[in-house]
């Protein structure tokens, strides 16, 4: 039975609703509009602290007619399914919204990757095999739907120091992780590649203290012969450390300096010949934070988003990895401070929607080094400009968990809810930029919507 909260479809609707879900569409096209498709909301709950997300992940689905209804109300906490996770799950969606993905993070079930079908309301059914990935990516993996029917989860470990020498006379060498990666087949769950190699910058870098130490939000490219993967880049002073008790010295973190924005590419699908490519048009990380930072564009190029590069350093910015070369087009810049006028903005998450537009969600860095505010854009990649729309209490309102924007048609879905305040559903028009407004999101103390799917 499909339900919605504080109404029941007829018999007739609801024949209908599900047969129309059964709609196959095997990738992101933003022309085909699927009217009553399944739209999913998720939600995480408080552990700690009001809006820390960390007590687990709820959701619930409802039409993409009712998702657009500002008479439909839906809550997700009391009415919803808790995704199997100890932490907020990271969740993926199928084009069709058809199926959830989830990969668990953290716990005693963490790297357990679920699919679930989409059946309406708080009903969720497992199908196909639950899939172990721990022994490959640890039980927190990171991870994305990188195309269509494929997952790529990522993970850096053992981050360390190499140096030479005896105290008090050491001489640093380099810093690194091993990066472990694997590919998933989504539609019939089961692990395609692994592999495992040492995280290695250039010997110049490296030489100045650089490291990657979080990799995150994977897209497979257009010719379906490239994974590229963002990166987090930290940087210690190789000429600065303290010694511990034991006589092994810890090298002073100096993130102050930073170097090109980077970007890890292997070929796909053998996962093979690791490279690192670096922006000269950015220094911010690209790696995310539970939300995807890359897109496939129309024009076959991929473009990301990297964060803001400090305190009165510059905010964020689009970047454009090319199609032919597989390399950053250092030509090209939307800079996300310039286009808006503002200062020091940090891409919480974006979403490409189609022909060079796309819309972020971003927030303001303050003096103090803080995250201040919630706000939407619309960017249009081709011209390099931005238009901010102007969304409720915008100010004061909170992305930093933000995780997924959907797109139907030339429906642009994005759930914004203050933290413990009801909100709702927002649709823009990917085509003219219009805003309506939809369902109305029943919120609880100390949680927040997360994502629509």
């Amino acid at each position: 039975m499909k339900f919605f909260t504080m109404m029941i479809c007829s018999a007739a609707a609801l024949t209908f609703s599900l047969s129309s879900c059964k709609k196959d569409n095997n990738g992101d096209n933003p022309d085909e509009t699927q009217a009553d498709r399944w739209v999913t909301v998720s939600g995480a709950l408080m552990q700690d602290e009001p809006g820390d997300g960390d007590g687990g992940t709820m959701i619930y689905s409802l039409s993409a007619a009712d998702a657009k209804n500002p008479n439909i109300s839906v809550n997700v906490f009391d009415n919803g399914m808790h995704v199997k996770s100890s932490r907020t799950a990271r969740l993926q969606a199928s084009a069709d919204g058809n199926s959830i993905y989830n990969i668990q993070y953290t716990g005693d079930d963490g790297g357990n990757f679920n699919k679930y079908l989409v059946k309406g309301g708080k009903n969720f059914t497992i199908d196909g095999a639950e899939v172990q990935t721990k022994d490959y990516v640890t039980t927190s993996p990171r991870w994305v739907k990188a195309a269509e029917g494929i997952g790529v989860a990522v993970n850096v470990a053992a981050v360390t120091s190499v140096y030479e020498g005896t105290s008090p006379n050491f001489v640093f060498k380099h810093r690194r992780g091993t990066a472990s990666i694997l590919s998933l087949d989504l539609n019939n769950p089961k692990i395609l590649t692994t592999t495992n190699f040492p995280l290695a910058m250039s010997a110049e870098d490296e030489a100045a203290g650089y490291n990657i130490g979080r990799l995150d939000a994977p897209v497979i490219n257009k010719a379906g012969n490239k994974v590229f993967i963002g990166a987090q880049v930290s940087k210690v002073n190789p000429a600065r450390f303290t010694i511990a008790a034991n006589g092994t010295p810890t090298f002073t973190a100096d993130n102050a300096t930073r170097t090109g924005s980077k970007t890890l590419v292997l070929d796909y699908p053998s996962l093979t010949n690791p490279k690192i490519i670096t922006s000269t048009q950015a220094v911010g990380n690209t790696n995310g934070y539970r939300s995807t930072m890359l897109y496939v564009g129309t024009d076959g190029n991929v473009y990301q988003a990297s964060h803001g590069e400090g305190v009165g350093k510059g905010g964020s910015k689009i970047l454009r990895i090319s199609a032919t070369t597989n390399d950053y087009d250092n030509s090209y810049v939307l800079n996300l401070d310039q286009a808006l006028s503002v200062s020091d903005s940090y891409i919480e998450t974006w979403r490409y929607v189609g022909d060079g537009i796309g819309y972020v969600i971003y927030s303001l860095v303050n003096s103090a080094g803080t995250r201040t505010g919630g706000y939407i854009a619309r960017v249009d990649l081709n011209a390099k400009t931005a238009t901010k729309v102007s969304i409720p209490g915008e100010a004061t309102l909170s992305f930093n968990q933000y995780q997924n924007i959907a797109v139907n048609g030339d429906d642009v879905m994005i759930v914004v809810t203050p933290i413990g305040q009801d909100g709702n559903i927002y649709i823009f028009n990917r085509k003219t930029g219009a805003m309506t407004v939809g369902a109305k999101l029943i919120n609880k103390a100390g949680n927040r919507y997360i994502g629509v799917y």
